[in-house]
C-alpha cells in the first residue's frame, strides 16, 4: 500500500479514510463528502473537490465543486486596533 497522505487539508481527511468510507459503499463524491467532510471545510472543496471527484468516478457534465460566496472581511482591521481593543 502507498503511504497515506492528506487529501482534504481543511478536515484534515486522510487518503486511508476516505478508502474506508468508499469500501463501506459510498459510491460518488456527494456521498464521500457527507460521510467524511472532506471538502466541507474553509475552502468550501476547491482544494479537494477535483481529486475526490476523480476517486469516486463521478463524471457528470458539471461539477459538485462549485463555490457559492466567497466571505471577504466586512472591513479591514489594522494589528494596532485589535491590541487597542478597537473604538467600538
Amino acid at each position: 500500500m502507498t503511504e497515506d497522505f492528506i487529501v482534504c487539508r481543511c478536515e484534515n481527511i486522510y487518503m486511508s479514510e476516505l478508502q474506508n468510507i468508499i469500501e463501506e459503499g459510498a459510491t460518488n463524491a456527494r456521498e464521500l463528502k457527507l460521510k467524511s467532510r472532506a471538502g466541507m471545510g474553509f475552502c468550501t472543496s476547491r482544494t479537494c473537490g477535483p481529486f475526490i471527484e476523480k476517486l469516486t468516478g463521478d463524471h457528470s457534465a458539471e461539477p459538485t465543486f462549485i463555490n457559492l460566496k466567497s466571505q471577504p472581511p466586512i472591513r479591514t482591521v489594522s494589528f494596532s486596533e485589535l491590541i487597542e481593543g478597537g473604538s467600538e
